[in-house]
């Protein structure tokens, strides 16, 4: 008969969960505080209530998080994502903690209790989400001047998930989930690590890309500092700002080289294909998306094509192990890979203020999945380079033939030196003919 579990676990694995939202907390709000303390003396002179204080530090909390927030006569809905991605460390940092104290406390699945282990690592989970997620909301609505908008939601629930289930899969591995356990560990491994390694590089193609537009528009990105009365100041003030907002400015740059391009309001779309004149703000990264672009720009998508198969084909042992999985590893790969471009274009696009940033950033629909199937061509192609190279065959073939027959040529050859060492020895031996005529009751 199927009994619940002993609700002391449950108890003990609410309270971890509901420790970690509050070492969370403590952290993310004083923060929000700090900046929000900076903010308003700088605008001391507009003589600032002291209420705003709070309101902007849960207004930020909020817009990091992933919501809308209306605040000072304009909609902030595009997230400082730099701040977004070390906040989203720092909920799956705690998601993992909770996930790895329950496993070590839950009882092992069995066929009297299958769900005892999957009920408390629910109860683990749900409970540090409603946790985190609870307080914010009715903070950053209440005191923040948050708006719950569809797109708001959907950024703060997969800001949430994501951060859980790379905690999950960190401490249980994909063997406990149901549809994925059919994927082998060595197949998962060697995906995870092609996915890892396209989004470095898929970073750096993107830096890459922004460094060459700033060389082409060398004379447009220095005249933007000179609208301002402190050039100097104005110029390390903007730096810092677009470092702030990092991961969407490179994600930007890549939906730039596929071709889905970046809007800037409702006045067009910038891509490599096409250009657009809007009025934009004074800031580096956004005067590239304004004005025309050479004629050689068209054919950046294959910059994309070239990543994937560079990332494939580069480093012989890697070759050999993407190869060994085949095409399942590979579109698992790029599956992955597809989940985080599409979260990043969630964030990358948004509202910060009038003019172009009114309605700013790549298409949510189209961008990941265009830089995604650029990737996945030179991807394709490279798992082909290496089978027609043979690289395929010659480690999976005639490595493993080495790997097995040389002991066996080693130790054939040792007994066959043995044995013509023991025949040579049996031949040079004389014969003892007095074994055979001496009696030993005989006196001798």
């Amino acid at each position: 008969m199927h009994t619940s579990p002993h609700p002391q676990p449950y108890r003990r694995t609410i309270f971890a969960a509901l420790m970690e939202v509050v070492k969370i907390d403590l952290i993310v709000v004083p923060a929000g505080f700090v900046v929000a303390i900076v903010f308003w003396i700088i605008g001391l002179g507009s003589q600032l209530p002291y209420s705003a204080i709070p309101e902007w530090a849960f207004a930020l909390w909020a817009t990091v998080s992933g919501l809308s927030v209306s605040t000072l006569g304009f909609d902030f809905s595009l997230a400082p994502s730099l701040v977004t991605v070390g906040l989203w460390l720092l909920v799956a940092t705690g998601a993992k903690r909770v996930a790895r104290s329950t496993a070590a406390d839950s009882p092992a699945e069995s066929d009297d209790d299958p769900g005892g282990w999957w009920a408390l690592m629910g109860t683990a989970l749900g409970t540090f989400v409603v946790a985190y997620a609870a307080p914010l909301l009715v903070a950053a609505v209440l005191v923040g001047q948050a708006t719950v908008t569809p797109l708001g939601f959907l950024r703060l629930f997969l800001f949430l998930v994501t951060a859980v289930a790379w905690a999950f899969i960190r401490v249980r591995g994909i063997g406990d989930i149901p549809g994925l356990a059919v994927i082998a560990d060595d197949t998962w491994t060697v995906s995870v690590g092609l996915a890892r390694r396209l989004l470095w590089a898929a970073a750096a193609l993107g830096a890459i890309v922004l460094v060459v537009g700033i060389v082409i528009r060398w004379s447009d990105v220095a005249d933007t500092v000179q609208v301002y009365s402190s050039p100097v100041a104005a110029g390390i003030g903007l730096i810092v700002v677009q470092a702030l907002f990092a991961p969407s400015i490179l994600f930007s740059a890549l939906s730039w080289t596929a071709g889905t391009g970046v809007s800037i309001g409702g006045a067009g779309t910038s891509s490599a294909f096409t250009s657009t004149s809007a009025p934009v703000p004074d800031v580096h990264v956004l005067q590239l998306l304004d004005g025309d672009y050479p004629a050689w720009t068209a054919a950046a998508p294959a910059l994309l094509v070239l990543l994937g198969l560079l990332c494939v084909i580069l480093g012989r042992d890697r070759a050999r192990d993407i190869a060994a999985q085949s095409w399942m590893g590979l579109g698992l790969a790029i599956g992955i890979l597809f989940v985080a471009l599409e979260v990043l274009a969630l964030f990358a696009g948004g509202a910060l203020g009038p003019l172009g940033l009114s309605g700013f950033g790549p298409s949510a629909l189209t961008s990941a999945l265009a830089i995604t199937g650029w990737i996945g061509v030179g991807m394709a192609a490279g798992l082909l380079l290496i089978r027609l190279s043979g690289l395929h065959a010659e480690y999976s073939e005639f490595a493993e033939d080495d790997e097995e027959y040389p002991d066996d040529e080693d130790a054939t050859a040792g007994a066959f030196e043995e044995d013509r060492t023991t025949d040579a020895f049996d031949e040079d031996e004389p014969e003892s003919l007095a074994d055979d005529i001496v009696d030993e009751d005989e006196p001798r």
